[in-house]
């Protein structure tokens, strides 16, 4: 049986169908600094963990790593063995975060945050902004992954119209992993890249779900933002670095945008002097639309790394595998 060194919070029952396919060594989590000793690198044939080694090149026997995170930009530069397939968490937090971005749509367009303010002044304040419907507004998802087709299933069945600008053609991804084995979504209308203008100017709610590559950093910039509506709100779940630091900020405060919700962070933990603290029609949460902590993710990762374990023995493709032209490896 192959030998797995496990790096991640256990799941007892996920643990135990892992004990039956593989011989298991668990060690607690580690982060890019830490170095194997000499005979756990040389044993090791699968890591679960969301990074890899210091001594990574040094694992001779290593064929593949299922990473706990959907991205997988703590990669970049580093030096693995030949041929080593590398498999995120896709998947695995989708519901929660598609979560998120409604809990957010819905505070803008109902403006909840101004409500509060009016609540804790003991102002009654019946402002129309109060008694609006987020029915029939329409949602943009940059990006359409797992993580996308989970947004458009719950913006469909709240009545809201998805267009969608990907360079994947929709539909199901094959190989994918979907706790459910739920069926893509079929946005109202797709852009391709060329067509970003035309995308960006229809809509109410731009949703960011792609992964930060060197071809996808700072795709936002100051052009692409003009180019959406004043009306418009920017939610970011993926990745701060999508997005131009300098021209969102700028954005936001000059009102060229209506507002921004954002969950993850150009700087992690955020200073207590970080400008995104303070921009004005700007929501801020501490990387959490979907982590480590969510109802599920404990479950569902282990539940993956199984299913991916099975078919590595039955010699079957792995789900969620990234492809090469992704993972910016040295």
């Amino acid at each position: 049986m192959p030998h797995i060194l496990v790096a991640q919070p256990i799941d007892a029952a996920g643990l135990e169908q892992c004990q039956t396919l593989a011989t298991v060594e668990v060690t607690e989590p580690f982060g890019p600094s830490h170095v194997l000793s000499g005979d756990q690198a040389a044993r090791t044939e699968i890591l679960f963990s969301d990074v890899a080694p210091a001594n990574a090149a040094e694992m001779a026997s290593l064929r593949w790593i299922q990473l706990g995170s959907h991205g997988y930009s703590q990669f970049n530069g580093i030096a693995l063995p030949p041929d080593v397939q590398v498999c995120n968490a896709s998947g695995v937090n989708d519901i929660p975060i598609a979560e998120w971005c409604v809990l957010m749509m819905l505070a803008f367009e109902r403006g909840l945050v101004r409500m509060l303010d009016e609540q804790r002044a003991h102002r009654w304040n019946r402002d129309v902004q109060f008694q609006a419907e987020l029915r029939g507004r329409r949602v943009g998802i940059l990006g359409y992954g797992n993580i996308g087709q989970e947004v458009a299933r719950r913006c469909h069945a709240l009545g809201l119209q998805v267009w969608t600008l990907s360079r994947f053609r929709p539909g199901a991804r094959d190989r994918r992993y979907h706790p459910d084995e739920a069926p893509a979504p079929v946005p109202d209308r797709r852009f391709a890249p060329a067509e970003r203008a035309e995308f960006l100017g229809g809509l109410d709610y731009l949703v960011v779900t792609t992964p930060v590559t060197s071809s996808t950093r700072g795709y936002l910039d100051r052009s692409a933002l003009a180019e959406l509506p004043p009306h418009a709100v920017l939610l970011n779940p993926a990745r701060a670095q999508v997005v131009d630091e300098n021209a969102l900020i700028e954005a936001l405060r000059a009102g060229t945008i209506a507002g921004a919700a954002l969950d993850d962070h150009y700087r992690t933990p955020m200073p207590a002097d970080d400008p995104f603290w303070d921009l004005p029609n700007t929501i801020v949460s501490p990387h959490v639309s979907g982590s480590t902590g969510s109802t599920y993710y404990r479950e569902r990762i282990w539940d993956l790394f199984n299913r991916n374990l099975r078919r590595d023995r039955h010699g079957e493709p792995l789900l969620n595998l990234i492809p090469e032209c992704d993972l910016e490896l040295a």
